[in-house]
């Protein structure tokens, strides 16, 4: 998985390959629908970021640790 908001960096994260989300739509009405696959990844990579989660919050150890470096990098400016 990757993330616009973290460029170059990818690692495994684990999701649920299905999910069903619940919200409120632009008519104001509540609704509810399931997804699978990238569909249901992308809603919850967003719904991580309205939480204050980054994809590296939620790497998998090993990833966490093939991206130590450009990490690094990110948090000095490079």
């Amino acid at each position: 998985e990757g993330c616009l908001s973290l460029p170059d960096i990818r690692g495994d994260v684990l999701r649920p390959p299905v999910i069903t989300i619940t919200a409120l739509g632009l008519d104001g009405k509540m609704l509810t629908q399931t997804a699978g696959g990238l569909l249901a990844r992308c809603w919850q990579h967003e719904n991580d970021h309205l939480d204050g989660v980054l994809i590296i919050d939620k790497m998998t150890q090993m990833s966490r640790l093939k991206n130590r470096g450009a990490v690094r990098d990110l948090e000095r400016g490079r």
